[in-house]
């Protein structure tokens, strides 16, 4: 592969002359750089390196010549960009014209570019306001001036300058001769350039040259497909033709929205050149092809991490983020670990809260150590967050950002990051960068703010979000790059995407904070569809020039509406996609089709389990067992069996099983104080409401302090005021009842059934005065009577106690306590009438006879190993969400589809 295609001819003569060249970017600037050392590598010659610089390197060293030679006007410091940016967000968080923005950040980028734009453009706050046609208090242009005027005040208070008020320093030197001046002075890679650029390059030498690229020989090409994910695939198929036909090649992509697609076009890009990185414990190596923008190092997972577990101090976590951090390998030694931290999540995860504390996490560790069996250690886990804990004090107040840097230093100490697992090359690099991270931090020192503790946090986020991180790899055959950095390259190649009319040209977007028609008289960036189009015109003329074969594409339609091409390259011929290539998949695409081909499949049924050894596996589930099994014999056999649970989402206040709870355990302890239904006639209305008021703040509270922060003061009153109506409701029922007393409640009873160890428990069990037993089961929901019928009963909890108990049971009922209704659903052989309890369609006797045979060939299927996905109904599927992925349900019609056309072929 050659080190880089770009064409050094035209620019020997001006390089042999030792002029001077400036590019319009660094990238640039490399690929003629190793050009020209190619060109002389070849000539077996020794050369001085070649006047070959950017425009902000050119700039820069300018400066610093000014600097040694101790020029007045430059004893000045150049504020950076990261200072810039806090300042401005410094002024309008404070600013009473601010007060009510949420997101003082991307105001302050507007605000600095609104900055930079004015002074690029060589204009002042005169020409400003004279441009505003209401320029009054309400008016985006008055706030922003109002920040200027405090902005450059701080400006001079701190001592700095502006890099555009040091360029017009630099042009003021050359003018002067304290800088000398280039006879000629040659561009390359420019499509426009600002006012103040041009100034000062004007200034800098006698003559300006601009080179073009004049390449005669293109060949322009343009295609369709139909979607953004097909052009980019098509791209990176043909890529790989062009590689394989000319190993020599060096092919450009020109994505104009890379910014917003790169993840999209990595993926696909990883799916064509290299399959098998997917697959897990694959080391990282270098691929084929090199994106021009890093990814942001705040988004890489060392990074990432780090940041979070510099948050480990806030007051409350979010449960997915803190779940996710406790996976991190980086820190600790999370190998070791591993059986502790999921022990913890999940324990944090059946919490049922939106977020986590740092108490709660010490908390359920120290009890996880316990039960686990962990030894004490200087090093465990449950050490280091006592220890940051004792440490969290010197996160109070406002300090300096070398304060903070010490801080965060020994924090992560204490955490074990970065982790005891080695870390692979792309890591190292970036826990490298990560220093240059605090080093940037370290600069807002310049600034004289101070940041408390979420504030510091907030900006070493930001910057490790702009700073990029780009892997260190040799030079790659396919080069990814934006509209603007793709400006000058030259390719064998090139393959520019995207360029449909809502795209290409761009959507103007003018800066909110200068007057519009400012900005267009100007034309400055993004100003004006004008703007744009002339923008987009320059750099299309580029790409038709940068390689001997160019592609032009664009897509049909997006998610929501159709796409047509371009008006830029419109009026190129339409080539077909399938011309440009002989395969339009991917080695993927090809090597499933290929196993599919060359596969001998057997069909193996899966509707059988081996039969469960109730001596040597445990018994799991109680009286939900037959309901799992009656609803479906795989979810059975998956959650009692294989431990296949899944645990409850976070809900806002209370859940549906905790108000039940709340009911249960309430008339729990009323009827263990009642004892029958006489003492509960002979409490008078105060007594009575004094008992469930107490009962009911009793239990409310113990819920409470479980669930810490989560519920509040007054949602926990209006839970235990809601619980106490209707359990006033329900005993007003209870008192029209024939006569009882409460024989038994929440028993918990061990029984064997149909060869299956049992362990039940009944919610109450009431004995009528003619001796008659009525089993009770509170319900908060609508039970039905149709729930204890068929041989697949919806609710076999009551049937299963009847047939099971030891002494005779007359009646079972469901008690229905909601605010919808209160009333008894039941069936049996009573002596007595009772409201709501109904004999059963045939003799009670019979009737729990057919329960018992029902019950005990669910217990024989479960034994046996029937694990059958037969859903009862479609709301049994519905309930069985969780289980999708084992059961396959949803792929169910193909998979039999793909049977019959498998035992039709044999």
């Amino acid at each position: 592969m050659v080190d880089t295609w770009f064409d050094i001819k035209p620019h020997i003569s001006a390089i042999e002359s030792g002029e001077l060249i400036i590019t319009a970017n660094n990238r640039l600037r490399n690929h003629m750089l190793r050009a020209y050392g190619q060109r002389q590598t070849d000539a077996a010659g020794v050369w001085a390196s070649p006047r070959i610089y950017s425009l902000s390197q050119w700039i820069e060293m300018n400066w610093d010549v000014l600097q040694r030679r101790a020029y007045a006007p430059a004893a000045q410091r150049i504020i950076n960009n990261l200072q810039r940016q806090t300042l401005w967000e410094k002024i309008i968080g404070e600013s009473s014209l601010a007060a009510a923005l949420l997101q003082p950040e991307p105001l302050a980028q507007a605000a600095d570019s609104a900055l930079r734009n004015l002074e690029l453009w060589q204009l002042n706050e005169e020409q400003v306001s004279a441009a505003e046609p209401l320029l009054n208090a309400q008016s985006n242009t008055y706030c922003w001036l109002t920040w200027l005027g405090e902005f450059r005040a701080r400006l001079a208070q701190l001592g700095f300058i502006t890099q555009e008020s040091a360029n017009q320093i630099l042009i003021d030197a050359f003018k002067n001769l304290q800088l000398d001046q280039e006879a000629i002075i040659h561009l390359t890679g420019f499509d426009d350039i600002p006012p103040q650029h041009q100034d000062l390059i004007n200034s800098a030498c006698h003559e300006l040259r601009n080179i073009k690229l004049d390449n005669q020989q293109t060949q322009l090409i343009r295609t369709e497909t139909q979607n953004s994910e097909a052009e980019i695939r098509a791209a990176a198929l043909w890529s790989k033709i062009q590689l394989e036909q000319n190993p020599a090649a060096m092919i450009g992509i020109i994505v104009p929205n890379l910014g917003q697609c790169r993840d999209q076009v990595e993926r696909i890009f990883v799916e064509v050149f290299e399959p098998l990185a997917a697959l897990p414990y694959r080391p990282r190596y270098t691929l084929p092809f090199n994106f021009s923008a890093g990814t942001p190092l705040g988004a890489t997972p060392i990074i990432t991490a780090t940041l979070d577990l510099l948050e480990l101090q806030k007051s409350s976590w979010d449960l997915e983020a803190i779940c996710n951090l406790l996976l991190s390998p980086f820190f600790g030694d999370a190998d070791s670990e591993l059986v502790l931290r999921t022990h913890l999540i999940q324990t944090l995860r059946k919490l049922g809260k939106f977020t986590i504390s740092l108490s709660d996490l010490r908390y359920h560790c120290q009890k996880l150590k316990s039960k686990l069996g962990i030894a004490e250690s200087d090093n465990n886990l449950i050490t280091r967050l006592v220890q940051l804990e004792n440490y969290r004090r010197q996160s109070f107040g406002n300090h300096s950002a070398q304060h903070w840097c010490d801080f965060f230093q020994q924090h992560l100490q204490l955490l074990g990051w970065p982790g005891t697992r080695q870390l692979d090359s792309q890591e190292y690099q970036q826990l490298t960068l990560w220093n240059q991270v605090l080093e940037n931090f370290l600069q807002l020192d310049g600034t004289g703010i101070q940041f408390n503790y979420p504030g510091a946090i907030q900006q070493l986020r930001s910057i490790a979000g702009k700073t990029p991180f780009q892997a260190q790899t040799p030079n790659s055959p396919i080069q990814i790059l934006g509209a603007l950095e793709g400006a000058g390259l030259q390719f064998s190649h090139c393959w520019v995407m995207g360029l449909h009319h809502r795209q290409w040209p761009p959507v103007p977007a003018p800066n909110p904070l200068l007057p519009t028609n400012l900005q267009r008289t100007q034309k400055m960036p993004h100003a004006s569809a004008e703007r744009e189009l002339q923008f987009a015109r320059a750099l299309t003329e580029h790409y038709r020039q940068c390689a001997p074969v160019v592609v032009f594409s664009s897509a049909h339609s997006d998610d929501d509406s159709e796409l047509s091409p371009s008006a830029l390259i419109r009026h190129l011929p339409l080539t077909a996609i399938d011309s440009l290539m002989s395969n339009d998949q991917s080695i993927s695409a090809q090597n499933y089709q290929a196993l599919a081909a060359a596969s001998h499949l057997e069909i193996v049924s899966t509707a059988q389990a081996p039969q469960l050894l109730i001596a040597q596996e445990p018994v799991r589930g109680g009286a939900s067992l037959f309901k799992e099994q009656a609803a479906c014999p795989f979810n059975a056999f998956a959650r009692l069996r294989l431990g296949a649970t899944s645990i409850d989402e976070p809900v806002a206040g209370l859940s549906a099983i905790e108000r039940g709870n709340l009911l249960h355990d309430a008339l729990a302890i009323i009827w263990k104080q009642l004892k029958d239904q006489n003492t509960l006639l002979s409490l008078d209305e105060t007594a009575l409401t004094t008992l469930i008021t107490t009962t009911t703040q009793t239990v409310v509270d113990a819920l409470k302090q479980k669930r810490g922060t989560s519920i509040g003061v007054f949602y926990a009153q209006l839970e235990q005021e809601r619980l106490a109506q209707l359990i006033a409701d329900w005993l007003a029922q209870e008192k029209t009842r024939p006569a009882f007393s409460v024989v038994a409640i929440e028993e918990e009873v061990q029984i064997e059934f149909a060869g299956l160890p049992l362990r039940l428990r009944i919610d109450r069990i009431d004995q009528l005065a003619n001796g008659d037993l009525l089993l009770i089961d509170y319900k908060t929901g609508q039970p039905k009577l149709q729930s204890w019928q068929g041989e697949r009963m919806d609710e076999p909890q009551l049937p299963l106690y009847a047939v099971t108990a030891t002494s005779p049971v007359a009646a079972i009922a469901f008690a229905q306590i909601n605010a919808k209704a209160m009333k008894w659903i039941g069936t049996g052989e009573l002596n007595t009438n009772h409201d709501g309890i109904y004999p059963s369609k045939q003799p009670w006797g019979e009737q729990l006879q057919e329960w018992q045979m029902y019950l005990q060939q669910l217990a024989a299927d479960f034994i046996q190993g029937d694990v059958r996905v037969d859903m009862k109904n479609p709301t049994t599927a519905q309930y069985a969400e969780d289980l999708l992925p084992l059961n396959r349900l949803q792929e169910q019609d193909a998979l039999d589809a793909f049977i019959r056309r498998m035992q039709g072929a044999v």
